[in-house]
């Protein structure tokens, strides 16, 4: 039974609630059976029943009950009640028949068939009693058990749903919120390259406005998907890279080293084209000669290994890098949204030699 941490709390207060009424009727009837037959076997019987048919209308409430939940009321209703009490006249016909065989009686299937007693119970009383013991709880069982689910457990069920549904749209609106401001921001940086070409060579920034198109129209295609194949977040790189080129000429070198099973890999979109942008804005183009960038991809038991190295300048104050920009700061952000604190990137960098960005994506489905 999967349980999140947010639902921990109500379970834990039913449980307690639960139990602390099971063990109360049990020790009610316990002590009754103590008092009047002066049996303390039957007391710890009776208590230990009690505890039985609670863990049962936990595991109602829990695991069955809840899938009649897309029924209509008067249904759901209905199914609630036929299962209920086949459950508990299921129990407690077996508890009843536990009771007899050790502490003695008659069975429902071995009635009564002596004479009648000298005490004050006739015979056709001594007769009712193996039916009447295993009945008197089961209707005020059942009663409890479907009033506490649709009047408490049913409502705290709606409330956790709504919940999550809210936790969702509130973690969809952010990732939302940082995809619309990282298009922007690519778009200017790619602009300022074409910039500098126009006066210097002309063919080049033809050439480097027909690579934005491809990747903006990249962009529109992609009806704003959450997750997309590395093979497309390659392209996305690759058509950034080629403009950076036309500018740098040789003094930009890129290789890769690409897995062939990793370009299936599903990962969220625009992850790596922001990464190449900070190896070349931030370590190439400031180096006297240039650099290389590197971009390399492995596929193991864990799932997607995606790192971008570069042979630039490194960084200085690498505890602040993800304050310094848009791109590296929405890639952190949305790692750490979608997988947790533990799939941030991870950075290595010496000054002078350059810098190597890490990315982890889980194991998952492949396009």
């Amino acid at each position: 039974m999967d349980v999140s941490v947010g639902e921990r709390q109500p379970l834990r207060q039913q449980v307690l609630f639960l139990y602390g009424m099971g063990a109360a009727i049990g020790l009610y009837v316990g002590l009754i059976h103590l008092y009047f037959f002066r049996s303390a076997g039957a007391f710890f019987f009776f208590f230990a029943a009690a505890l039985v048919f609670t863990t049962a209308m936990l595991v109602l409430w829990r695991a069955v009950l809840p899938r009649f939940s897309d029924r209509p009321p008067l249904r759901r209703l209905m199914w609630h009640v036929v299962t209920s009490l086949a459950c508990f006249a299921a129990l407690s016909y077996l508890i009843s028949e536990i009771n007899l065989y050790l502490f003695g009686g008659n069975s429902l299937l071995r009635t009564y068939g002596g004479g009648a007693l000298t005490v004050t119970f006739p015979a056709a009383a001594v007769q009712r009693f193996p039916l009447i013991y295993p009945l008197i709880p089961i209707v005020p069982v059942t009663v409890l058990c479907l009033l506490g689910f649709n009047l408490h457990w049913w409502r705290i069920r709606l409330m956790q749903g709504r919940e999550r549904e809210l936790r969702e749209l509130a973690i969809a609106a952010q990732l939302a919120a940082l995809r619309a401001q990282i298009n922007p921001h690519f778009f200017f940086n790619s602009l300022n390259s074409i910039a500098q070409l126009i006066q210097t060579d002309p063919a080049k920034a033809e050439a480097c406005v027909e690579r934005l198109a491809d990747i903006f129209r990249y962009l529109l295609n992609r009806t704003q998907a959450e997750f997309v194949p590395l093979a497309d977040e390659l392209k996305v790189a690759e058509a950034y890279l080629d403009i950076e080129r036309a500018r740098f000429g040789d003094d930009l070198v890129v290789k890769e080293e690409i897995d062939e099973r990793a370009r299936a890999v599903l990962m969220p979109g625009l992850m790596l084209q922001p990464l190449v942008e900070n190896a070349v804005r931030h370590g190439i183009s400031r180096k006297i000669g240039g650099g290389s960038v590197l971009i390399r991809a492995a596929v193991d038991a864990g799932g997607l290994q995606l790192t971008v190295s570069d042979t630039g300048v490194g960084i200085r104050g690498r505890e602040t890098i993800f304050e310094r920009g848009v791109g590296l700061r929405s890639v952190r952000d949305r790692l750490v949204k979608l997988y947790g604190a533990d799939y941030a990137p991870a950075i290595t960098t010496a000054e002078g030699k350059g810098t190597t960005i890490i990315l982890r994506i889980p194991a998952g489905a492949t396009a």
